[in-house]
Formats: C-alpha cells, sequence, structure tokens
C-alpha cells in the first residue's frame, strides 16, 4: 500500500524516507547557495522521494549488496539550471537520483550491467556516467515506451 500523500507532506524535515535513504541525502547538494532553497522546496516532493526510495534505491542497494552513495536527488530548477541539468530531468520532479557505490570489489560498470540486466526493477533511465549512474522511476513519471532505456555516457 501506498503513503498517503497529504500525511507524508505534513511531517517534519528532515527525517527517514526508506530504512537506508533519508530526506536530507536525497535532497543535498555541494552548491553552496542553493542548500536551503533545494530543501525547502523539495518538501512539496516528499511522496515521490519515498517512492524513488522504496521502489528504486532499497532494491538496487539489495541487487548490488553495496551501499549507495546519493551525488544528486532532488534538484529545484534553478539548481538543475545552474549545473546544466536537461531541463526534461526527473530530478526536477524528485523521481531520480545518482549514486556511487560503495564496493572494493563491485566496479561501477559491473554494476550497471547488474542493474541494465535485472528485470526485478522497473526503472525509467539506467544511465552510466563519468563516475556515477542515473536511475530514474519509470511508469507514470516516464512514458511507458521510454522505460527501461539504458546507455553509457563514459
Amino acid at each position: 500500500m501506498l503513503p498517503n500523500k497529504q500525511i507524508l507532506n505534513r511531517i517534519s524535515f528532515p527525517r527517514e524516507l526508506s530504512p537506508h535513504f533519508t530526506f536530507e541525502e536525497l535532497t543535498k547538494t555541494s552548491i553552496t547557495s542553493y542548500k536551503l532553497l533545494n530543501s525547502l522546496l523539495a518538501k512539496d516532493y516528499v511522496y515521490n522521494l519515498v517512492l524513488l526510495a522504496n521502489y528504486l534505491l532499497e532494491p538496487v542497494r539489495i541487487i548490488l549488496n553495496t551501499p549507495l552513495i546519493i551525488t544528486s536527488g532532488y534538484r529545484c530548477a534553478s539548481l538543475n539550471k545552474q549545473i546544466g541539468g536537461s531541463e526534461t530531468s526527473q530530478h526536477l520532479n524528485a523521481t531520480a537520483a545518482d549514486f556511487k557505490i560503495d564496493n572494493k570489489v563491485l566496479s561501477l560498470e559491473d554494476a550497471f550491467l547488474k542493474l541494465k540486466q535485472n528485470r526485478i526493477i522497473h526503472y525509467g533511465q539506467l544511465i552510466l556516467e563519468r563516475g556515477w549512474i542515473h536511475i530514474s522511476l519509470g511508469m507514470p513519471f516516464r512514458p511507458l515506451n521510454k522505460c527501461r532505456e539504458s546507455f553509457k555516457i563514459i
């Protein structure tokens, strides 16, 4: 059963979104001037963050059998523009995350291939980028014909 959107949006922050992911972790930014704005605007997307954490990031963590280091989650429009993100990025509605892995044995490329071959998780997009993996939720946040897209940008 999915959590009630109105109740989630009234809960105080920061807090745990899932067993291994927090609101703070999925809304942080290294660009100091956007830290407060990004976390304040992210409150409108708590429901999506809960879905992202529980229905995508937790399964990814289990499949890879390693902790994930989130490098980007929700991005407000001005932050997304500042870093050169796509105008249609799913980061804008809190349905995408970029991560690295904390594993000395499994390479990022091996992790990407393992996720790409897995048929249990239903992602919208899976991209191996320069030093991280981007993953996003699929339907209803991404058109069905664009779900399970995967490619490398390296």
